[in-house]
């Protein structure tokens, strides 16, 4: 099939822009082009990345934050999605699981250390930009958190290029439990907690239903919006994926499917989160913060994924849909309420056959 449904998705959580969205958008790239501009193989590349709006992300989940931390939660995001983008190409860190790993280990290695002079490696130098702007708003129990989250967020990374290489498609709980670390869980709630200047630090099991169904939405969610993407690379790691291929379902079928757990999770984490609201814990200012900041990370991720050209092509501009037909194969798509293919020659007519993939070097 080269195009399906996606019906449209409950979005119970709210949605809000950060009152400095734009400027917070403008100095990120900034820091991007700065910081990172040298992973990228050419110029264009790098222009690319910056036209998937990926400087939003921040201003989208931390909405309410001061500037400064919205700013560095930003930077921190658009941080790791030139990680990410890199292991997506076969030309730069998605080549070599092996390969992957030692560089990895490199950005670990000059993240824990601090040291005045980190290694070559601009990721590196980015990193410790970073460590050093965020890790004074954390606890001493946070920042061995923070350090514990990007290992985890590498090794899941690193363990997808695995999968592509091998050509395997894992079952659900594998991927979901591999996604879990490739797509940050354990940072994006520590950014929340950093926005909100909060400490969450060892009330993992009194929040444990919250995190289990709300990071599974945003997954769930993730992998149904960027599946244009993620099928032009071949990734094997992403629930449309293992639903046709480990579960037998056709393409419809595995979207309709992963929509209903959309549902689920959405449903349960919004009863977890009343349960605990309602509870003993819940006239605590710091819990309360917390969860209003979990609420709008969720709502604001998805709303950002519906905006992105990096999942719908370069060029593409969003407007408003939230449900449609979207096609594989058209250079740029869009939300249409008729089957049949992007017919607007404005858009068919733009020749590239770019999957908004920047190209990236290994360095």
């Amino acid at each position: 099939m080269t195009e399906f449904f996606l019906p449209e998705l409950p979005r119970l959580l709210p949605v809000a822009y950060h009152p400095k969205a734009t400027q917070i958008e403008i100095r990120s790239n900034g820091w991007v082009r700065g910081q990172l501009g040298t992973c990228f193989a050419r110029e264009d590349d790098l222009l690319l990345f910056l036209r998937q709006r990926n400087g939003l992300y921040g201003p989208l989940t931390v909405p309410h934050a001061d500037e400064q931390r919205a700013l560095d939660v930003t930077d921190w995001y658009q941080y790791v999605t030139v990680i990410d983008s890199s292991v997506s190409d076969r030309s730069s860190l998605g080549a070599d699981e092996a390969d992957a790993r030692v560089v990895f280990a490199d950005i670990m290695d000059d993240f824990r250390s601090n040291r005045d002079a980190p290694g070559d490696l601009p990721y590196s130098r980015a990193g410790q930009d970073l460590w050093r702007r965020i890790s004074p708003g954390f606890s001493r129990a946070q920042i061995q958190r923070f350090a514990d989250a990007l290992e985890s967020f590498l090794r899941g990374c690193a363990t997808e290029i695995g999968f592509k290489q091998a050509d395997r498609v894992p079952d659900y709980e594998t991927c979901m439990a591999i996604r879990m670390d490739s797509f940050g869980c354990q940072f994006i709630r520590l950014m929340t907690e950093y926005a909100a200047d909060v400490d969450m630090t060892g009330h993992e099991t009194l929040l444990a239903d919250v995190h289990m169904h709300g990071m599974r939405q945003m997954i769930l969610v993730n992998d149904l919006l960027s599946w244009r993407k993620e099928h032009a690379q071949g990734d094997k790691m992403t629930l449309v994926r293992v639903f046709i291929e480990r579960e037998g379902l056709l393409l419809q079928q595995a979207i309709d499917g992963l929509c209903e757990l959309v549902e689920h999770h959405e449903s349960a984490y919004l009863a977890a989160r009343d349960q605990l609201l309602h509870g003993p814990h819940g006239s605590r200012a710091d819990i309360r913060r917390y969860l209003s900041g979990l609420d709008h990370l969720i709502g604001g991720s998805q709303e950002f994924e519906y905006l992105t050209p990096r999942y719908f092509g370069d060029g593409y501009v969003w407007d408003g849909s939230t449900s449609g037909w979207l096609s594989l194969t058209a250079p740029v798509t869009r939300f249409r309420p008729r089957p049949g293919g992007d017919t607007d020659p404005h858009i068919s007519a733009a020749g590239s056959t770019d999957q908004s993939v920047p190209s990236l070097t290994r360095g």
